[in-house]
């Protein structure tokens, strides 16, 4: 039970978080990226292509070290906790990130997009594998032990998913 602090109870997540818009702002890392294998299906034709996701960091909250306060140091230490983030759908020709626009990943990033509960970690029937950089799905603590996240273990189950609704920024 020590580790469950950070789970949401499927009903509240169902009741006051499922479908709802949010939006999330941070900086979005794009030189951390996975490509997932997904076709879509245009006037009838099914074009093979990728869901893009990236880790977005928020910068907020920290801890705070008296021995670094009694060392004249600086006592506080933020932490960079990230959020995984399903940024969408791209044809199979945008596979290598030298054929997309320039993206900046130094500034901050205001995404919308609802909540989405991820899968266990068994309830996969192809395996990941990271060390050859092959994704077959959306486990989402695979993505964040890869990533080396230091919150992996909070943001394995709730991802991101980006939408283009606007909710009135």
């Amino acid at each position: 039970m020590y580790f469950t602090w950070h789970r949401m109870p499927d009903e509240e997540f169902a009741v006051y978080h499922r479908f709802k818009p949010y939006f999330l702002i941070g900086q979005l890392d794009q030189s951390k990226e996975v490509l997932i294998p997904r076709n879509k299906t245009f006037e009838g034709k099914e074009t093979a292509g990728f869901d893009i996701i990236n880790p977005l960091y928020c910068y907020e909250g920290g801890k705070i070290s008296f021995k670094n306060a009694f060392n004249k140091e600086d006592p506080v230490k933020v932490e960079r906790a990230a959020i995984i983030v399903n940024r969408g759908w791209i044809p199979a020709r945008y596979r290598d990130i030298r054929s997309r626009p320039a993206e900046n990943t130094r500034e901050l990033t205001k995404l919308i997009g609802v909540w989405r509960k991820g899968k266990n970690v068994h309830d996969y029937k192809v395996p990941n594998n990271p060390d050859s950089n092959e994704w077959n799905n959306l486990c989402l603590e695979d993505i964040g032990i890869f990533w080396d996240l230091p919150n992996f273990d909070e943001c394995k189950f709730y991802y991101f998913q980006c939408t283009d609704i606007d909710i009135g920024s």
